[in-house]
């Protein structure tokens, strides 16, 4: 947890470094349009509980915040999934599930199809195979328009990822350094006025391990600033030590208010 401050000042400055020297311009998107502002949030929060023969809660909550102008674009995501079910031999309630996202992305824009990206992330799963894993990475971007109703963009990059493995009872704690090749896509398809698709695929390539993470999320307004979304993610490591799993994945229906 120690890298924690270090990657959250990196992603501090990639994502508001340039705010300050950014010419102002008004974006072109629907909500942009209704609010005449560059920035851009919204604050999601999903809760499960059961009761009866089995007690469980989920909770899951992400923040993600935007600033663009005419040559840059800024964001900022955060998520955090937090479960616990009742142990059906102590009858005592324990965390299952525990998991802290953090992600800054910084895009110069060479034109409306073309840009260049310096993306940095921490994520930090307990439950996993590794204490925390954190990420730096830069490269192009290009961005094909299909109508005016969906967006498809395609990343290309290198970096350098820091991943720190658990130690356990027959195995020693492990810090692994590696530079990492990068494939991404991204694609959103407003589907009315009121309903919206999105889809993101990352691969980050190392020697040592490949990690490969999917979402897909489809929400509908019920208000102005309010909507439901159902959501899937999964994540895939190829190198994974013991008896853990390489793939997470996490079916979520949240609801989001846009500001």
């Amino acid at each position: 947890m120690k890298i924690i401050p270090l990657f959250m000042l990196a992603i501090l400055l990639t994502n508001f470094s340039q705010s300050a020297f950014a010419e102002e311009q008004p974006i072109s998107d629907q909500n942009d349009e209704k609010t005449g502002s560059e920035w851009k949030a919204n604050i999601e929060l999903g809760y499960v509980a059961t009761t009866g023969n089995t007690d469980t809660t989920t909770v899951n909550t992400g923040i993600s915040v935007v600033y663009e102008v005419e040559k840059w674009r800024n964001s900022l995501e955060i998520v955090s999934i937090f479960g616990s079910a009742e142990n059906d031999t102590t009858d005592q309630v324990e965390t299952n599930a525990e998991r802290y996202f953090i992600q800054g992305k910084t895009d110069y824009k060479y034109s409306e199809t073309s840009y260049g990206f310096l993306l940095a992330n921490y994520d930090d799963d307990r439950f996993s195979d590794n204490d925390y894993q954190a990420l730096v990475s830069a490269g192009r971007g290009f961005s094909l328009l299909f109508g005016e109703t969906s967006k498809l963009d395609l990343e290309l990059g290198v970096g350098y990822r820091k991943t720190k493995k658990k130690a356990t009872l027959l195995l020693e704690e492990e810090i692994i350094d590696e530079t990492i090749f990068r494939l991404a896509e991204h694609f959103v398809w407003d589907i009315s006025k009121n309903s919206k698709f999105e889809q993101k695929l990352a691969t980050d390539v190392g020697k040592d391990n490949t990690v490969t993470k999917f979402y897909a999320g489809l929400s509908a307004n019920v208000a102005e600033s309010l909507a439901l979304k159902l959501s899937f993610t999964a994540t895939h490591q190829s190198d994974v030590r013991g008896d853990a799993e390489q793939l997470d994945t996490v079916t979520g229906f949240t609801l989001v208010y846009n500001f």
